[in-house]
């Protein structure tokens, strides 16, 4: 009797109609990999990610006021696409610094910072389905998610400590994709416009831009090389102009895009300084290593 019903169970599952539901590469029409953030729409497509990065800088003059950060921060993001033409993203970061300065004092602080909203909108596509190039743009803010730091004695932390600005910081950009056969790429460019925030403090505006390019001779993996670009004005202190961080800086990045399953892509990478004009500001390589999954 058992032997029957497993039969007849087995049957039933097997004659049971169920949903059939596409890959994000067969939705999209291209195959190519892609981190989070420039990938391709389609109406319905939800893509969840984390990144995790570690970097570090100096800020001052040695020996006299300088502040060294330390930071491993990891992001937690989500994208929909409720139309084909529409990207809508929201992104948590979780911060763990370190800070030292010049006397030896050091601070430490872990926690959630300032979260960052944005829409993708894209005003041009050469074709609905499988288009060859595509252009965007893009309209966002981040927010004062970040909550006031403070030591065991109830003294808030430095400015530096502090894993966000407290501010309303709005941003807008353009992006332009080009896809190629094997070849696909990317250029954007961002304005960020930072409001006064904890403390009085102000950061500088600021223009970041990316030109890249990525060769992808299977479906499983690619070799991603870009140019990223960051030039910030003054920040402002209680009124105050801080000319410390400001300038231009230029990263030199490359990446490796691996597909291990469908739907599922692993980014390994740095971003390296090449050319660092910001004032009185050395950085370090950037490591970064991300996970993206199409749902």
């Amino acid at each position: 009797m058992w032997k029957s019903c497993a039969l007849l169970l087995a049957g039933a599952l097997f004659l049971t109609p169920r949903i059939a539901r596409a890959c994000a590469t067969c939705a999209c029409g291209d195959p190519t990999l892609t981190s989070m953030g420039t990938e391709q729409p389609f109406a319905g497509r939800l893509r969840l990610a984390t990144t995790l990065r570690a970097w570090g800088q100096t800020e001052g003059e040695q020996a006299v006021d300088a502040v060294s950060l330390r930071e491993l921060r990891m992001d937690v993001s989500a994208a929909y696409a409720p139309r084909s033409w529409l990207f809508i993203s929201a992104t948590l970061p979780l911060q763990a610094r370190r800070v030292k300065d010049v006397s030896l004092t050091r601070e430490q602080s872990w926690g959630p910072g300032d979260m960052e909203l944005s829409a993708k909108v894209y005003v041009f596509r050469d074709r609905d389905f499988s288009p060859d190039h595509l252009l965007g743009v893009l309209v966002g803010s981040r927010l004062p998610t970040s909550p006031t730091l403070r030591d065991a004695e109830g003294r808030t932390l430095s400015l530096d400590a502090q894993l966000g600005t407290g501010s309303w910081d709005p941003f807008a950009g353009l992006s332009y994709t080009a896809f190629r056969g094997e070849w696909s790429f990317l250029a954007n460019t961002t304005g960020y416009f930072p409001t006064r925030g904890r403390e009085g403090f102000r950061a500088g505006a600021s223009l970041r831009t990316t030109v890249a390019a990525q060769y992808q001779p299977s479906t499983r993996w690619a070799l991603h090389l870009a140019v990223d670009t960051r030039l910030e004005a003054v920040r402002n202190v209680r009124g105050v102009h801080d000319p410390i961080g400001s300038g231009f800086i230029g990263f030199l990045s490359p990446d490796v895009l691996f597909s291990p399953t469908t739907d599922a892509v692993v980014q390994l990478g740095v971003r390296v300084p090449v050319l660092n004009l910001l004032r009185q500001t050395r950085q370090t390589p950037i490591f970064q290593a991300a996970v993206a999954y199409d749902l």
